[in-house]
C-alpha cells in the first residue's frame, strides 16, 4: 500500500464527511496530514504513507540489534502509538513499488511492530548521498554508541574500496579519529554481546580494552569469565567490571606478588601515554605519537624528583651500566 500525502488529505476529508465514532481520530491524522503539506510546500509530493515491507535496507548497518529493543525503543513505540508519527523517514525508489531506507530505522521498525503505515519523504538519491544522510543522522543522535559508529565507518570503507584518509576526507573527519574508529571496529563480538548496553562504554574506554587485547593474550577470557560472572549487572557497573579485567586489575587483587608483564600500556584519563617495554635486563619506554613534544620534555624534566633514594652501591651499579 502506497499513498501521497495529498491524496491522504484528500481520503481523510472525505471519511470525514461521513464520520462515526472515530471522527476525533480521523480529525488528528487529518490535521497531523495537513501541517506537514503546509510545512513541505512545494515539496510535498516527495511525502508518502507505505508499507514498512516495501522498505529494504542495503546500507552499512548502523545500529546494534539492542537499538530496537529495550526502554527506550518502547517508549517510541507509544509515541507513534499515541501521537502518530511526526518525523519521516527517508528513502529512495529501487525498482518497481519498492524503496530503500537512507535514515530513520528505529522509526520504520516502530511502525512495523505497531502494523501501521511509515510516513516517509522519497528523494532521488545515488549512493554517495545516501551515506551521507546517513551519517548525517546519526551524527545528530545522542544514542549511537561508539562501537556502532566504528562499524560503520568500518564497512562504508570496504564497500567504498577506497583508502581511510578518503573515508575521512568524504565525512569530515580528522584522519587520527577515523583511525581510531577503524581500530574500534575489531571490538571483540563476544564482548558486545554480553553489554546490556554497548552504548555506555564511551571511545575512549573502548580504546583502553582494545589496547589491553592486543597487548595482554589473557584478556579476553578474562573479560568474558568477568562478565559471565554478574548477575543481573547494571549497564554502568559491567563496563567498570569490563576494564577491569582487561587491564588484570582484579588479578593482580588477588595475588600478593604477581610478575610483572615485560610490556605495559600507560593510560592516563584514558588517554594511552605511552608503553612501557622491557628488552632483557633493560626497561624502554616509547611516548605514544599523540603525545606533544614539550609535554614529553615536561615529564623528562619531572623524573629525578619521582626517584626514590637509592643506595651507594646502586648508584655504582647504574653508572658502571652505562
Amino acid at each position: 500500500m502506497t499513498e501521497g500525502l495529498k491524496e491522504r488529505i484528500q481520503r481523510l476529508e472525505q471519511a470525514l464527511a461521513s464520520a462515526d465514532q472515530r471522527g476525533e481520530t480521523l480529525l488528528a491524522e487529518l490535521a497531523q496530514a495537513r501541517a506537514l503539506a503546509e510545512k513541505a510546500g512545494g515539496e510535498a509530493d516527495e511525502f508518502l504513507f507505505l508499507s514498512p515491507d516495501l522498505i529494504s535496507d542495503s546500507l552499512p548497518r548502523d545500529r546494534m540489534r539492542s537499538a530496537f529493543a529495550g526502554a527506550e525503543f518502547d517508549a517510541l513505540l507509544e509515541d507513534i502509538r499515541a501521537n502518530g508519527q511526526n518525523d519521516p523517514v527517508t528513502l529512495r525508489r529501487a525498482g518497481e513499488g519498492k524503496f530503500e531506507i537512507a535514515a530513520g530505522r528505529r522509526r520504520l521498525e516502530a511502525c512495523r511492530v505497531l502494523g501501521r503505515a511509515v510516513l516517509a519523504r522519497v528523494r532521488p538519491l545515488d549512493d554517495a548521498a545516501m551515506l551521507r544522510i546517513q551519517f548525517s543522522e546519526n551524527e545528530r543522535r545522542e544514542d549511537i554508541s561508539a562501537l556502532e559508529r566504528a562499524r560503520w565507518f568500518a564497512e562504508v570503507k570496504s564497500r567504498l574500496n577506497i583508502q581511510a584518509k578518503d573515508v575521512a576526507a568524504q565525512f569530515g573527519l580528522d584522519p587520527s579519529t577515523l583511525s581510531l574508529y577503524l581500530r574500534l571496529a575489531r571490538f571483540p563480538q563476544e564482548i558486545m554481546e554480553r553489554l546490556r548496553d554497548p552504548r555506555r562504554l564511551a571511545v575512549l574506554r573502548a580504546r583502553r580494552v582494545m589496547e589491553a587485547l592486543d597487548a595482554d593474550p589473557l584478556a579476553f577470557q578474562r573479560i568474558v569469565e568477568a562478565l559471565d560472572a554478574q548477575k543481573d549487572p547494571d549497564p554502568d557497573e559491567q563496563v567498570t567490571v569490563l576494564l577491569r579485567a582487561a587491564e588484570g586489575r582484579e588479578a593482580r587483587r588477588s595475588t600478593a606478588r604477581a610478575p610483572q608483564p615485560d610490556r605495559r600500556h600507560v593510560v592516563h584519563d584514558g588517554l594511552r601515554i605511552g608503553t612501557l617495554t622491557r628488552n632483557g635486563g633493560q626497561w624502554m619506554f616509547r611516548f605514544a605519537t599523540s603525545i606533544p613534544e614539550d609535554v614529553v620534555h615536561t615529564i623528562a624534566d619531572r623524573l629525578p624528583e619521582l626517584m626514590p633514594p637509592m643506595p651507594k652501591r646502586e648508584r655504582g651499579k647504574i653508572s658502571a651500566e652505562e
